[in-house]
């Protein structure tokens, strides 16, 4: 049991930080989470197994996490598609028979908050095993099998009970897949990292967690203010004034987050913790102050929840400032070294 500790863990803060944190599933509704838990958890199982067996990068979790959000948002709920469900031509920017700036939105909300942010906490939570897989082949199998099994159930939901007047023309479906599959062809075709190497001279300093953690908050606002743009740009042609500022966001915090954590940089940790506070803060607001707003008991739910994942990731951060030096990032890059030097033989 201890062996898979990591998995188990990984598989239920997906649909945690996803579905519950956010709201989606309130207090009320939590018996769903059987049919969303497969779905969730054993997409980000899977995710995480086929992304580190191929090296250490994070750009790989993220064509797979990209693929993950159409899978479930075009092939399952088909929000991607249809007008109506969660109000997606209202955000915006609807053509062709696609909910574009919806689309833009709920892929990268999947990217981060259902995909990057619970691998990251689980690796945060098993430093010394971060660099290595979690479960062989027959692991790789079952969290595949539950995978799709939550996306059949979900799907099955989805038409019959929330949305069954609709029904995703062949056209879209069919490019929803041939993405799907360009997707996972890139991030698992490509040769397997290396690792860089660390330069040589005296570390250089990252930004404080703090700051990290507010540009991270900063981010995640502008993120979730494509769901609720002015009118003006909800339309074409000026819809795509946010969707590529979406990009830009996307883009920026990536290349900032690439820059504070190459190999030389005192990156640790605790940055990477501040990271996922500060991405976790606007969903959380959301799904007290909107998602759950309607519902009294849900939304005092949502307040406890919220409350307990803010002293579960304080008592965190204490422990990982009161640790003595590195070692927890020490073991992970001498790990992550061994790593790549089996790789290169």
């Amino acid at each position: 049991m201890r062996r898979h500790a990591p998995v188990l863990v990984l598989f239920l803060l997906s649909p945690l930080v996803a579905e519950v944190l956010f709201g989606a599933t309130p207090l009320s509704r939590w018996g769903s989470l059987v049919a969303v838990a497969p779905l969730y958890g054993g997409g980000a199982v899977l995710i995480r197994e086929l992304a580190r067996r191929r090296g250490r990068g994070w750009w790989r979790i993220a064509l797979l996490g990209a693929a993950y959000g159409i899978i479930e948002e075009g092939l399952a709920i088909q929000s991607l598609f249809n007008p109506d469900l969660f109000n997606a031509a209202m955000v915006g920017g609807r053509a062709f028979g696609v909910n574009w700036i919806w689309t833009e939105w709920t892929i990268g909300y999947h990217v981060v908050w259902s995909v990057g942010i619970p691998i990251l906490l689980a690796e945060l939570l098993f430093p010394r095993r971060r660099a290595e897989p979690w479960i062989g082949t027959t692991g790789v199998l079952v969290a595949g099998s539950l995978f799709a099994l939550g996306t059949l159930a979900v799907g099955v939901i989805f038409r019959l009970a929330v949305a069954p007047n609709f029904r995703t023309p062949l056209p879209l479906l069919g490019g929803a897949v041939m993405l799907v599959a360009g997707l996972v062809t890139l991030a698992l075709g490509w040769p397997a990292d290396l690792g860089r190497r660390e330069p040589p001279g005296p570390k250089r300093p990252a930004p404080s967690p703090w700051f990290v953690g507010l540009v991270a908050l900063t981010a995640g606002l502008a993120w979730f203010h494509l769901l609720d743009l002015p009118h003006v740009l909800r339309t074409w042609p000026l819809a795509l004034v946010p969707l590529l500022l979406g990009c830009l966001v996307a883009t920026a915090l990536a290349a900032l987050i690439r820059r504070w954590t190459t190999e030389g940089r005192e990156w640790t940790s605790l940055h990477a913790l501040a990271l996922v506070g500060g991405a976790l803060v606007p969903s959380t607001l959301v799904g007290i102050f909107l998602i759950t707003a309607g519902d009294r008991v849900d939304q005092i739910g949502q307040v406890v929840v919220a409350g307990i994942a803010l002293l579960l990731l304080t008592a965190f951060a204490v422990r990982l400032r009161t640790r003595t030096g590195a070692a927890p990032d020490l073991v992970y890059a001498e790990a992550a070294r061994r790593l790549a030097t089996d790789e290169r033989s």
